[in-house]
């Protein structure tokens, strides 16, 4: 008798909060855009240049996160390289 009217305390519970989840009210409004002060931004890079023992070459460096996005590699051949 104690078991069966736990069982049935429990089953209680778990409807009662099954039911109560699916009930919960959703609160939507319209997004206006505007004085959030929310912008969306792309990372800014930078490419820095160097000569190295006779071999132009160029390194990525991101300037939003401030680290090296890249390893030195050679400047290609068709490359608008500025310091010439």
């Amino acid at each position: 008798m104690k078991k069966r009217v736990l069982t049935l305390l429990m089953a209680s519970l778990c409807a009662l909060t099954l039911m109560t989840s699916t009930m919960a009210p959703v609160m939507a409004s319209a997004y206006s855009g505007e004085g959030t002060g929310i912008e969306t931004r792309a990372e800014q890079f930078r490419w820095y240049y160097r000569t190295h023992d006779g071999e132009k070459q160029m390194r990525l460096w991101s300037v939003t996160y401030g680290v090296w996005r890249t390893d030195w590699v050679p400047v290609p051949e068709d490359w608008t390289y500025p310091g010439d």
